[in-house]
C-alpha cells in the first residue's frame, strides 16, 4: 500500500514544481507597451496629435505584427498578475480615449486583419443618436448607443468606462465612477472592469476607493512611459504610451559617422522620437539616441556610438520613445 501512497505524492509534488515554475514565468516582470490612441481618421482629416490617420494606424498594426507583438486587454494584465492567464511572449495593450465613432470605422477593421483586440473607453453621458442627433467631442463625431454595443458584440474593440461627463473635477468624477459603469451596461449591454482617467486625473485616495468599491480591476493614466508588470502591482494606475496622430514628415538631414551624429528634421506634428542605426542585413540595433522632441520644421542632432555606423551596411530610423514605430520613411 506504501507504493500507490508514494507514486501519488511524487505526481502530486510533480504537479506542484510545474505550478510555481508556470507561475513564476507568468509573473516575470518585463515592458508592456500600453498605447494610447484617441481618434483615428481618413487621412485627410488627421490633422493634429489626437488624430491618428488610418493609414498610419494600418503602418503602425503592420509594425506591431511583423515584430511579433499580440495583443492582450487590461484585464488580461489582472488576470495574469493572478497567475490566472499568461501573458503572451511580446504583450501590447491597445486602448482608445473618449469613444470616437473613428475607432469602429478606421480601426476595427485593421485590427481583425490582425487578429488584434482593444479596448475604446468610452464617455458614458456622451453616447447618443445618430445622425442630426449624433454627439461630437474633441476630436470629432463619438459613437452612438447602438453602435458602440454592436462594436463591443462582435469583440475585437472591448468597452471601458472613461466616466460620466469627463469633467476635470476629482470629486464630480469619484461619484461617477459606480454610475458610470451601470450606464455602460444599460445602454450597450457590456460589462466591464476597466477604467480610464479623464484628463489623467488619479493618484487621489478617494478615486482609488471608489474605483475599488465600483468593482472595477484597471485603470489607465496618461504618464507616456512603458508599463513594467511585474514590480508596477498598482493595476489602477497603468502608464500608457501616447502615440502621436497628425502629418510626420520625419527626414535625415545630415549624417557624420566619424561624430556619431544624425540630424533629423520633421515638417509635421512635433512628437518624440530616438534615432537609431540598425544593421541593415542583420536587423540588430547597433546604437541608438536619447530621446528628443521635434517638430512644425525644427531639427536637431541626434548622437550615437560613432562604432555604430562600422560594419558593413546600416540604415537609419527615427523611432517613438518605445521604438515600436519608425516614423521615417525607408525603402
Amino acid at each position: 500500500m506504501r507504493r500507490p501512497a508514494a507514486i501519488a505524492a511524487a505526481v502530486l509534488l510533480l504537479f506542484l514544481l510545474a505550478a510555481a515554475a508556470w507561475l513564476a514565468a507568468a509573473l516575470r516582470p518585463r515592458d508592456v507597451p500600453v498605447l494610447m490612441y484617441h481618434n483615428v481618421l481618413a487621412d485627410d482629416e488627421a490633422t493634429d496629435a489626437y488624430k491618428v490617420s488610418a493609414s498610419e494606424f494600418a503602418r503602425q498594426m503592420d509594425e506591431l505584427d511583423a515584430a511579433g507583438f499580440r495583443t492582450v486587454l487590461p484585464n488580461d494584465l489582472y488576470l495574469a498578475s493572478r497567475g490566472l492567464r499568461p501573458l503572451p511572449r511580446k504583450p501590447v495593450v491597445i486602448t482608445f480615449d473618449d469613444g470616437y465613432l473613428g475607432v469602429r470605422d478606421f480601426a476595427e477593421p485593421v485590427l481583425a486583419r490582425h487578429g488584434f483586440r482593444a479596448i475604446c473607453y468610452a464617455v458614458t453621458a456622451r453616447l447618443g443618436g445618430e445622425g442630426a442627433e449624433r454627439a461630437t467631442f474633441d476630436s470629432g463625431p463619438l459613437l452612438s448607443t447602438n453602435e458602440a454595443a454592436a462594436m463591443a458584440a462582435r469583440g475585437v474593440v472591448a468597452l471601458g468606462s472613461h466616466s460620466r461627463t469627463h469633467r476635470p473635477h476629482p470629486r464630480s468624477l469619484c461619484r461617477e465612477i459606480p454610475e458610470s459603469r451601470r450606464e455602460l451596461r444599460r445602454l450597450t449591454g457590456a460589462r466591464t472592469k476597466d477604467y480610464s482617467y479623464p484628463h489623467g486625473l488619479y493618484g487621489y485616495p478617494e478615486m482609488y476607493e471608489a474605483l475599488r468599491k465600483g468593482k472595477f480591476r484597471t485603470a489607465v493614466i496618461c504618464e507616456d512611459r512603458m508599463f513594467r508588470y511585474g514590480t508596477e502591482t498598482n493595476l489602477l494606475a497603468i502608464p500608457r504610451l501616447t502615440v502621436y496622430g497628425g502629418r510626420h514628415d520625419v527626414r535625415v538631414v545630415s549624417v557624420d559617422e566619424g561624430a556619431g551624429e544624425i540630424v533629423l528634421s520633421n515638417g509635421g506634428t512635433a512628437l518624440p522620437i530616438k534615432a537609431v542605426v540598425r544593421d541593415a542585413k542583420t536587423g540588430r540595433i547597433r546604437g541608438e539616441s536619447d530621446v528628443q522632441r521635434i517638430g512644425g520644421g525644427s531639427s536637431a542632432a541626434f548622437r550615437v556610438p560613432a562604432a555604430a555606423f562600422a560594419g558593413g551596411a546600416y540604415r537609419i530610423e527615427a523611432r517613438d520613445k518605445a521604438g515600436l514605430f519608425d516614423y521615417l520613411p525607408n525603402p
